[in-house]
């Protein structure tokens, strides 16, 4: 039985990684083959043949969309439909598992559970990220960690005082305490930091010295989402004036423990300056690479943790802890729903 949600959208790529070619990604335990139909439309696949489950990311792509499976050649249609068996006469009932995706503002989402529960209105506003007020950078980092302790890790932004200390991180992060929000499944926090010293890198972005007002606005779009609104002004500047940037994580669950960290930086003012775009995009990666070793080192104590110890938590833990209530909660809820279904079935 899975230990990940499939329920729910989660980022399976961003628009510029499809195309004609067959790309391979795993996703909650499922290996998935993406690629693009004649008409530019994006497609998802158990990457499975049905045959004797050779990856279909190993076979090819036809100009007309049919995708042959290189190991005995059964061939399918843009709907995943067996439409025969090269060079054999043979045409078996044979199809696909496809996919529910979703493709906006330059990210393809997609539904690795019951297509049937896949709701487009559950996917986060991410139109940020196609504003031509807004410029962007993206792309994906692999974690050798599960995603839950990456979760976390966002939802406790504390870690930023001492993982971060060059960059994003100072005193006042650890020392003002958050306000958490919970509607439904999904959890929020805020952390407003008032008259505090800059640090280097809001220093260098916005060409602000100290004191600033420096906000973090954080939602976790359960099961795998998280975006962070940021404002940095000079003390006493009324809002919504301000420098204003956004952060998105996908955060994937792949095979075992593995989890594909999707993330997107945004900002809204010097929206031109490619200079500044290279060096937040350059202190983007830095950060993200500071996380992925925490996170790895903490992967490996988790997996070989006998059990039996009790866990530790303090006030600042309080989104983390919600954030990981409800991905249990929704994973219980989905397991009981596959057990009913298999009662059922069996009546």
């Amino acid at each position: 039985m899975t230990q990940h949600v499939r329920n729910g959208w989660y980022l399976g790529a961003w628009s510029d990684e499809l195309g004609r070619t067959l790309t391979q990604r795993w996703i909650t335990d499922i290996p998935v083959c993406f690629y693009r139909l004649p008409d530019d439309t994006a497609t998802a696949v158990e990457d499975r043949c049905p045959h004797r489950k050779y990856p279909l990311s190993l076979g090819h792509l036809d100009d007309e969309g049919t995708l042959q499976c290189d190991y005995h050649g059964y061939r399918f249609d843009g709907r995943g439909v067996c439409v025969g068996v090269a060079e054999q006469a043979d045409r078996p009932k044979a199809a696909l598992r496809r996919f529910p995706l979703v493709e906006r503002d330059g990210a393809v989402w997609i539904w690795p559970g019951d297509p049937e529960l896949a709701d487009e209105s559950l996917l986060p506003d991410t139109s940020w990220l196609s504003d031509p007020k807004w410029t962007h950078v993206q792309g994906v980092v692999p974690l050798k960690a599960r995603y839950l302790l990456l979760l976390e890790n966002l939802l406790d932004l504390t870690h930023e005082t001492f993982l971060h200390p060059t960059s994003i991180g100072n005193a006042a992060v650890a020392s003002t305490p958050i306000d958490v929000t919970v509607d439904g499944d999904r959890v929020g926090f805020s952390r407003h930091m008032i008259g505090i010293e800059a640090p280097p890198f809001y220093e260098k972005s916005c060409g602000l010295t100290s004191p600033v007002d420096r906000w973090q606005d954080g939602d976790f779009y359960p099961p795998g989402v998280f975006i962070l609104n940021i404002r940095v002004a000079a003390t006493g500047t009324e809002e919504p004036e301000g420098f204003h940037m956004k952060v998105l994580y996908g955060m994937t669950p792949g095979r075992g423990n593995e989890t594909h960290d999707f993330y997107a930086l945004g900002r809204d003012y010097l929206i031109d300056d490619q200079e500044l775009t290279k060096f937040q995009h350059e202190q983007q990666l830095a950060v993200m690479q500071e996380d992925v070793d925490a996170l790895e080192a903490q992967e490996i104590m988790y997996a070989t943790d006998p059990g039996g110890s009790v866990e530790s938590s303090i006030r600042s833990d309080l989104a983390a802890l919600r954030g990981r209530r409800a991905v249990a909660k929704m994973l219980a809820r989905e397991q009981r729903n596959d057990d009913t279904r298999r009662t059922g079935a069996s009546v």
